[in-house]
């Protein structure tokens, strides 16, 4: 059954092909420091990511493709779509004036090109699609199909005034309407990016460069050359307990800890049992949360004796254990570990010997683990650091927000198990029973 209209599909065309087009922006500024055009069209969006990424919605709606059937014929789909881009743009791109010589591509490109668009989009579809989904089923119909009407005919206009009138009238590109209008966008998006970057780090702006700065113009340096000038004077990224920091810590340790449960699990149950908390990743929030609020609490108490830590990381760990069990309990209706049947245990979501190894883990964890990761951390180029720290953070976000929408369904599906409303439906068929078993194997549900 596909969730979807072709209202939708246009909605996803455009907005997927606007994320790729601005994500394109952003690399090429960083890198460059500068707009470079990107895409066949005036509108800024890019075709062959859009395509791709219809192709994978409507694939991923079939129960009988699997997750690896599913990547492969968007591979060679993507392998497909490039050569059929390729050909449009030798075909009718070409103005009768001024010659353009395209590259002739090749196959080595086009399957690099079309492997990363597929594990990318492949990573939109489980951590992303699912919010973008719900936001454009909540919409008005009647307003989604307007919507849809004018961005077709934007792009039909786009294509005849791009191809057609050029070929026959001879019409510099350049004095295209449109072509202004996206390349006015992109140039705004690259000042206000280094714009950010320079508040960020003044000392990258010599003396005579502010006045440049101001008229939009800026040292045609890039990211790697801005790095290695920062860190040759020995600016340290995210030095400290600092935002960027901790959200590496919570990528690393969120890692780190769910193959020590993988690998703990193994050993002790002889089982390989999937141990991550999110839909997408190999993620354990509990370890990396745990990680970052150790670091911001016990951090006062660090430099005192072991002993301190250890007291302070026994109530601390606790605590911390206690109310993630009450938080998924309450807000999910699950159940993820339980204790009762040990000693001194607390209502069954912690115990005393858990607490007394959260408190070895203390003084372990900044004794030992925690001083190497922030090294690591800082040793990484200033502004790369802060970019992809801001990326991995909406990573996070994305992903935990579809995995809370499956597991509120997935709880009240015991309740309700015929879908109610259109959202419901898709979380449905998206993750059914048995996806939800194998995603945590170990949750128990509260009303069973």
């Amino acid at each position: 059954m596909a969730l979807f209209s072709g209202t939708d599909l246009v909605l996803y065309f455009f907005f997927y092909g606007f994320l790729a087009w601005l994500t394109a922006t952003i690399f090429v500024s960083l890198k460059e420091q500068g707009y470079r055009n990107f895409g066949i069209l005036n509108l800024p969006i890019l075709v062959q990511p859009a395509i791709m990424m219809i192709f994978l919605i409507i694939l991923s709606s079939r129960k009988n493709v699997s997750t690896p059937g599913l990547l492969f014929m968007t591979f060679l789909y993507g392998i497909f779509v490039d050569k059929i881009a390729l050909f449009f743009l030798h075909k009718f791109y070409q103005n009768k004036n001024k010659p353009i010589d395209f590259p002739k591509g090749n196959l080595k490109a086009s399957t690099i090109s079309s492997l990363f668009l597929t594990l990318l989009g492949y990573i939109l579809l489980k951590s992303f699609h699912p919010i973008l989904f719900s936001v454009v089923s909540l919409l008005p119909l009647s307003l989604l199909r307007i919507l849809a009407s004018l961005l077709l005919i934007s792009l039909v206009s786009d294509i005849v005034l791009l191809y057609l009138l050029p070929r026959k009238y001879y019409i510099k590109r350049e004095e295209i309407l449109a072509q202004n209008r996206k390349l006015r966008l992109g140039e705004w998006i690259s000042r206000g990016i280094w714009k950010r970057i320079y508040r960020q780090y003044p000392s990258l702006l010599t003396n005579g460069e502010e006045d440049s700065t101001e008229n939009g113009a800026f040292p045609s340096t890039g990211i790697a050359a801005s790095d290695h000038f920062l860190q040759q004077q020995g600016i340290v990224f995210a030095e400290g307990i600092h935002f960027y920091k901790l959200i590496w810590m919570l990528l690393i340790s969120s890692f780190m800890g769910d193959i020590i449960e993988t690998v703990y699990v193994f050993l002790t149950a002889h089982v390989l049992m999937r141990r991550s908390s999110l839909v997408l990743g190999p993620f354990s929030l509990v370890w990396g949360l745990g990680a970052v609020i150790l670091t911001m609490v016990l951090s006062k108490v660090k430099k005192q004796n072991n002993f301190s830590i250890f007291i302070a990381g026994f109530f601390f760990g606790g605590a911390f254990e206690y109310l993630c069990s009450v938080f998924t309990e309450v807000f999910f209706g699950m159940k993820f570990w339980d204790y009762s049947y040990m000693p001194f245990n607390i209502d069954g979501r912690t115990n005393l010997l858990f607490m007394f190894f959260w408190g070895i883990v203390s003084v372990l964890w900044f004794h030992y683990a925690y001083p190497p990761i922030s090294r690591f951390i800082e040793k990484i180029p200033p502004i790369l650091g802060s970019v992809l720290a801001i990326a991995i953070a909406l990573f996070f976000l994305s992903d935990s927000m579809v995995t809370a929408i499956v597991m509120i369904r997935a709880t009240d599906r015991k309740k309700h198990p015929e879908a109610r409303n259109v959202i419901e439906k898709f979380v449905d068929q998206e993750y059914p029973e048995n996806v939800v078993r194998t995603l945590w194997p170990n949750m128990n549900f509260l009303s069973e």
